[in-house]
């Protein structure tokens, strides 16, 4: 008979493609392409008759993290089942979107299948490693971590252009595939063909979100023009993709996604609670266009906005699973330290999965009707702030994203770690692809400062950027007065202490004494006086005397490596020398006179 143990599963993209994202609407595909497969390991673990640890609330599709843990009486042949079903659903969700293009445009003569079919058979390594008898959460997971280094992929190669988003893959058009002499390439022709397969791929789009919309009502006069305005929001015709990037946008589509979930009846996978749909009433063009504005080129005057845009995750979760198994272990092997690890996960699990229903359902409450969140699983989240009509004022943002750990990742309730956020706020004509990829940098950011931290940067039009990395304590004052080890207590938080000279709110005094002070050498690396002085002038004396304080500087952490608070300057490791101290904290005001001086503005 077979011993009850733990396995744990993973899977990844084999050459990046969730990660390369243009738009927001790559975002949300993938998130729902990840959540998808979990979900579906998930259900072919339940139907075996095995407990899903983690992720906890297994029927709520969105969201879903990419690594499961199950427990039962499990084994090797089991765990292959259970890989069988993950690649058939992939290779029908890859299916469902090739032969919805092939049956809207029937003109175009495919010789593209084989490509497809690599793609069904090679986008995904997946990993699962299962554990013996008596083996804790942790050392299984450890496990996993070997069986993850040896890696088993296939890369596809192909013949022709790469995609402009990746640049590492063929684009996806009908003659992909099409062996042809390579002397004879005609380069101006091929770009002409992409041109006009993605031209009609855009209006079916359209056309196909209009007919699927009872209460859309378009006149025929008006059918192909709006055809070609709703497609642009699925695919720009001058986009070239690859075919994992067009399945990424393609099944953000109403009409595909009803047709995804008709065939996953036919694997026993049917979608009880409409949960498996909602991307598409999520996306669909006609709520999506406050985002978009349906800019196209015919309306070159259209005002455009600048925009905020926030990505982030929690901190040192891996810590966290980590003292888990410690604590299994001081407890000894039994079956209570085990369970007891057991349901820690599962707690952890559990909670993020709650705040992650609650951020989807209530996010206008959260965000103050200024902007949308999505919630891509486990504690990761991304999120946009502008208005549909006028431009958001950056001090908006500033506000909403100082609160955040407080108002948003500690509500309802609190977490058991900590997160970190990247947000930058964009310059109108800043294309989206590089938008996404400052968010990306930001938030790596504001980790490598010592996490538990928001890194602010402001992103011009020409793509340069300013950037200044703070704890959530120095921003939000309910933050700084639950912190038992700040002893000073401000009467306001950083920002709101700010006055000038005349005792006003104008940021520009202060960027300018800083501007004129650096031009002059004056910020020198071996003292920080006078920037503790700026402190002091234009914040109070009790910033300045935290800013001074040597214990507020630095990240303290407990026997686990659990950080237990959160210092100005971050991990102490960092800094070996006074002098890269002093040029640090010289740097930190430097970059907030001018980072502030944009977000605390009124336009």
């Amino acid at each position: 008979m077979n011993q009850v143990c733990y396995a744990v599963i993973t899977f990844a993209p084999v050459q990046g493609f969730i990660e390369n994202s243009r738009k927001l609407r790559d975002l949300y595909g993938s998130s729902y392409i990840l959540s998808l497969l979990s979900w579906v390991i998930c259900q072919e673990a339940k139907k075996r008759n095995f407990k899903v640890v983690s992720p906890a609330t297994i029927n709520v599709v969105q969201g879903m993290p990419n690594q499961i843990i199950i427990t039962g009486e499990i084994t090797q042949p089991d765990l292959d089942e259970i890989k069988k079903q993950f690649n058939r659903v992939w290779k029908l969700l890859a299916e469902t979107c090739r032969i919805w293009i092939q049956e809207q445009l029937p003109e175009f003569s495919y010789t593209w299948q084989r490509h497809w079919q690599l793609w069904e058979k090679h986008a995904w390594e997946f990993f699962a490693a299962l554990g013996k008898a008596g083996e804790t959460i942790t050392e299984v997971r450890e496990r996993l971590n070997q069986v993850k280094h040896s890696r088993d992929w296939i890369g596809i190669n192909w013949q022709g252009e790469s995609s402009t988003l990746s640049g590492g893959d063929a684009i996806a058009y009908p003659e992909l595939g099409n062996k042809t002499d390579p002397r004879s390439y005609d380069y101006k022709a091929v770009k002409e063909k992409v041109r006009d397969f993605y031209q009609k791929l855009q209006y079916k789009l359209g056309e196909s979100f209009i007919k699927s919309t009872p209460d859309l009502y378009v006149p025929k006069i008006y059918l192909q023009e709006r055809s070609q305005e709703y497609g642009a929001a699925f695919i720009d015709m001058r986009e070239e993709l690859s075919i994992p990037e067009l399945i990424k946008r393609l099944i953000t589509h109403r009409v595909i996604v009803d047709k995804l979930v008709k065939e996953l009846e036919s694997l026993d996978l049917p979608d009880q609670d409409g949960s498996l749909r909602e991307i598409g009433k999520k996306l669909n063009p006609e709520s999506f266009k406050d985002l978009n504005r349906l800019k196209t080129d015919k309306n070159p005057q259209e005002e455009k906005y600048w925009t905020g845009w926030f990505l982030g995750d929690g901190d040192q979760a891996g810590k966290y699973f980590k003292m888990l198994g410690e604590k299994a272990r001081e407890l000894g092997e039994d079956g209570k330290s085990i369970e007891d690890e057991e349901n820690g996960t599962n707690d952890f699990s559990l909670e993020m999965r709650k705040w992650g229903q609650e951020l989807e359902k209530n996010q206008d409450q959260y965000l103050q009707d200024k902007g949308r969140i999505i919630y891509a699983g486990g504690d990761d989240f991304f999120g946009v702030l502008y208005k549909g009509d006028r431009q958001i004022k950056p001090q908006e943002c500033l506000q909403l994203m100082s609160s955040f750990k407080s108002n948003i990742w500690q509500h309802p309730e609190p977490k058991k770690i900590t997160s970190s956020v990247g947000f930058v706020w964009a310059g109108s004509q800043v294309p989206q692809r590089d938008i996404l990829q400052h968010c990306r940098d930001a938030e790596k950011a504001a980790k490598k400062s010592g996490r538990d931290r928001i890194a602010f940067r402001i992103l011009f039009n020409s793509g340069n950027h300013l950037e200044w990395v703070c704890p959530w304590w120095l921003l939000d004052q309910k933050e700084l007065l639950k912190n038992d080890k700040i002893l000073l207590k401000p009467q306001h938080s950083l920002i709101e202490s700010y006055q000038d000279r005349s005792g006003e709110k104008n940021w520009t005094h202060f960027y300018q004494d800083v501007a004129t002070l650096k031009s002059r050498h004056a910020f020198k690396d071996e003292q920080n006086d006078i920037a503790l002085a700026l402190i002091e002038i234009y914040f109070g004396k009790e910033w300045k005397d935290i800013l001074s304080h040597p214990d507020y500087r630095w990240n303290q952490y407990d026997e686990y490596e659990l950080q237990t608070f959160t210092g100005i300057l971050g991990d102490p490791k960092e800094f070996d020398t006074d002098k890269k101290v002093n040029e640090s904290l010289n740097k930190w005001v430097i970059n907030l006179a001018k980072v502030g001086f944009y977000l605390t503005g009124d336009s």
